[in-house]
């Protein structure tokens, strides 16, 4: 059973998180899932600046997908620069496994980077908060609101 909400939770939030996020100079939050910003740039260029920045915070990218290119090798289907990066910090990535084993259905941290137009890079981040309310761990959610406090300071600081 607990397997199964793991994997409904985690569906519910790639819905989510594939949709339009709300956009302005500061990061927004839209339904407390995730939180974004516009970001002056080309994709390779916040790219960069967006590993400096995780990496200013402690985390560091374990996966990056390019998921324009891998639309366009497996359905032939043109769409914008879109890359998703798996985040993590492994100090608060070993605490909140010590809480509970299963959590690493969650892990990592996903952020994803879109080509608005030529010069704009839409910027978005899971809130790892809102995500463990759903678990109603508060040994979970005392870890996940440092982590999500991290993040925000990485996107603010694109």
């Amino acid at each position: 059973m607990m397997k199964k909400l793991h994997f409904l939770l985690a569906g519910l939030l790639l819905s989510v998180f594939i949709a339009n996020a709300q956009v302005g100079a500061e990061p927004k939050t839209t339904d407390n899932y995730y939180f974004s910003k516009n970001v002056e740039g080309t994709i390779e260029s916040v790219t960069m600046a967006l590993k400096e920045s995780l990496k200013a915070e402690g985390f560091d990218v374990v996966t990056e997908m390019d998921m324009d290119k891998t639309l366009k090798e497996k359905i032939e289907v043109n769409f914008k620069p879109y890359r998703i990066f798996g985040v993590c910090n492994a100090t608060y990535a070993y605490k909140i496994l010590r809480v509970d084993e299963n959590i690493g259905v969650f892990l990592p941290c996903k952020m994803v980077l879109k080509q608005m137009d030529e010069k704009t890079v839409e910027v978005v981040s899971l809130n790892p908060s809102a995500l463990m309310q759903m678990m109603g761990n508060m040994d979970l959610i005392q870890v996940a609101d440092q982590v999500t406090l991290k993040l925000k300071r990485v996107v603010e600081n694109l």
